[in-house]
């Protein structure tokens, strides 16, 4: 059966998530890089409507050492962390972080950038629509990742402990889709 995540039921982001019929929303998986097929990077565990990494990697990611810090209060809330240092599931392969419109012809020659199909077509030509990335480097062995705080609601007990720890804010989720949190004592991160 397919995960599902609550966090977009009520929150800030449920007018968005209601192409959902349930507004209950799917986790996708992990995704390899594969610059042949324009997947310049790999993808991590995410939620297929904001992105935001699954509350159980970030907890796992947090147990060896990755950081966690909040974004600036957009909202008014602290609504979204970023993480650094991630073990990343795709390290060594090839990924390209690079992609320009007009490469320098030494670059193409060298085979230093490749054309990548969009699998789009000029509107007044009907041709198909190319880009210039690099070629490809292997991947770090860690990444960085973004986590929604609405997705605790998604998280264990444990884990949601951890991360609440880790950011130094605890959260309360109502029923209705209010949020209220408060600032920790102390914080891990």
């Amino acid at each position: 059966m397919e995960e599902k995540s609550v966090a977009h039921k009520h929150g800030m982001n449920w007018m968005g998530a209601k192409h959902y019929t349930d507004r209950l929303v799917p986790w996708t998986a992990e995704t390899p890089p594969d610059i042949q097929a324009g997947r310049t990077t790999g993808r991590l565990r995410s939620c297929d409507y904001c992105g935001s990494m699954h509350p159980a990697d970030v907890a796992n990611a947090i147990r060896v050492g990755a950081a966690g810090s909040w974004a600036d209060f957009k909202y008014g809330w602290p609504h979204k962390a970023y993480f650094r240092g991630i073990p990343n599931p795709h390290a060594g392969m090839l990924e390209s972080r690079m992609s320009m419109s007009h490469p320098k012809q030494e670059d193409i020659d060298s085979g230093a950038m490749i054309k990548i199909p969009t699998n789009t077509f000029n509107t007044h030509t009907g041709e198909p629509e190319y880009k210039w990335i690099e070629a490809g480097k292997p991947a770090a062995t860690t990444t960085d990742g973004k986590f929604y705080s609405e997705h605790l609601m998604d998280a264990s007990e444990e884990d949601r402990k951890l991360i609440e720890q880790h950011l130094g804010i605890a959260f309360e989720f109502n029923d209705d889709g209010r949020i209220h949190y408060r600032r920790l004592e102390s914080s891990l991160g």
